[in-house]
């Protein structure tokens, strides 16, 4: 009976739905991709996914850049007065993985140190024919921190005119204590 199998439970490979990590200062954006990957090549057709973060600290400004293409193939519904953005995705043809589902566009609300996981619900990943499994979601998260403070040509040059004044008056200093 395990001879009709195609592949024996034991061989099959999980197949990973991701988002990365990201660190931003307050109101910077960051685009995020969400991967579809498996150790072994897997055919993908369809996926319904849904992330969600904390809307305190960081809100979604865009969904795009998917490989199943634009709607029809692919929908989204941002949601950011409770932290969610549910994405639908199809193709007539099958996807070969790695397969970006779609690229998210994040925006740092928060205030610095403040945290948000970015978690991924796989509600359906389908090939041609039935749902994939085994599957796993890899969570992301977005970290505030404490914005750079950029400098320009006119502060490094008024910061080395002061320096060099600093250095000139140490040095007559030195030379009238001799």
């Amino acid at each position: 009976m395990l001879a009709m199998a195609g592949i024996p439970v034991y061989a099959q490979q999980d197949i990973t739905v991701s988002i990365e990590n990201v660190s931003l200062p307050p109101q910077a954006y960051a685009t995020l991709p969400i991967m579809i990957t498996n150790e072994t090549a897997q055919n993908v057709n369809s996926a319904d996914i849904t992330l969600t973060y904390d809307k305190n600290i960081v809100i979604v400004t865009n969904v795009g850049g998917s490989d199943f293409g634009s709607e029809p193939y692919f929908m989204f519904a941002i949601d950011n007065p409770n932290g969610t953005v549910r994405m639908v995705a199809w193709s007539t043809t099958p996807l070969t993985t790695p397969v970006k589902f779609a690229d998210v566009t994040v925006k740092a609300v928060g205030n610095p140190g403040d945290y948000s996981p970015l978690n991924l619900t796989i509600n359906e990943l389908r090939d041609e024919y039935e749902a994939i499994y085994p599957r796993e979601a890899s969570n992301g998260s977005v970290t505030i921190i404490a914005p750079v403070p950029e400098y320009n040509i006119y502060g490094l040059s008024v910061l080395i005119g002061l320096l060099a004044i600093i250095m000139g008056i140490s040095i007559m200093a030195k030379v009238k204590r001799r």
